[in-house]
């Protein structure tokens, strides 16, 4: 004997539990069935848009954020990104609920950022950053930056990207040598993309905001907690270049 049950039979809160095995686009459309199911998929601490938030809403510390419902907070997010780190760390959610990362470059690893006669810490207006690398010369460039894949999103291809612009000098050394990139768990293969002359690196397309990225390559995020590793450097000694304004390095879902 068959048993049939309609969906708007259930509780709330098994409707609730429902909606959280879907994605925050499905329950917005379930939402708009009829007011049982809206009121299921807003429901202030209900178990669906708890699961789509990748962290705990009890530890968000802003007092007028934490009066927030659970999927008001969420769209929060994904509107406006979450400084985190003293400020050197920006976190953003897709509205697929998949999670970005910005590092700027005060967390990437630049060889010799620390010598003012190579690179110089400046502020720039349009920078979401307080602090941006300005490279004035160097003759070896070299750019690292480490992220663990359980700080993103599971079952999840990434692609990370370097973002610049240039400076009012303008950009140069870059076309005469080969720029290695990759993307990768610490002990893994490499996955390699060489970029042979400064359009390739630097003319792929002036934004109106004039920040260009390049990128380092794409990685699949499976279950496993592993170090990766994203890097930009020359293949091999090159002449000088210089001329650019390093932003950050961004992680999103491709």
């Amino acid at each position: 004997m068959t048993v049939e049950m309609n969906l708007l039979d259930l509780s709330e809160e098994c409707i609730a539990a429902v909606i959280s095995f879907t994605s925050p686009h499905d329950a917005c459309r379930i939402s708009a069935v009829s007011k049982l199911l809206r009121s299921a998929a807003e429901a202030e601490s209900n178990a669906a848009w708890e699961k789509f938030l990748p962290f705990d809403p009890r530890l968000v510390v802003d007092h007028s954020l934490s009066r927030l419902s659970n999927n008001h907070l969420f769209l929060r997010f994904c509107e406006s990104p979450l400084l985190i780190d003293d400020g050197r760390t920006v976190k953003l959610l897709e509205r697929s609920g998949k999670k970005c990362w910005m590092l700027s470059a005060r967390k990437l690893e630049i060889v010799w950022v620390d010598s003012p006669e190579y690179w110089l810490w400046i502020s720039i207006p349009d920078s979401r950053f307080e602090e941006v690398a300005a490279l004035l010369m160097v003759c070896w460039f070299e750019i690292r930056g480490n992220i663990s894949s359980s700080m993103l999103s599971k079952g999840t291809v990434y692609g990370a990207y370097l973002v610049f612009k240039e400076g009012e000098i303008g950009a140069f050394g870059f076309r005469s040598q080969p720029l290695e990139t990759s993307f990768r768990y610490i002990l893994g293969s490499t996955r390699t993309g060489l970029c042979n002359d400064r359009r390739a690196f630097l003319e792929s397309g002036m934004p109106e905001d004039g920040w260009l990225e390049i990128e380092l390559g794409e990685y699949y995020v499976g279950f496993d907690e592993e170090e990766l590793v994203m890097s930009v450097l020359e293949t091999r000694e090159g002449g000088w270049k210089g001329g650019i304004i390093v932003q950050e390095s961004e992680i999103r879902p491709k």
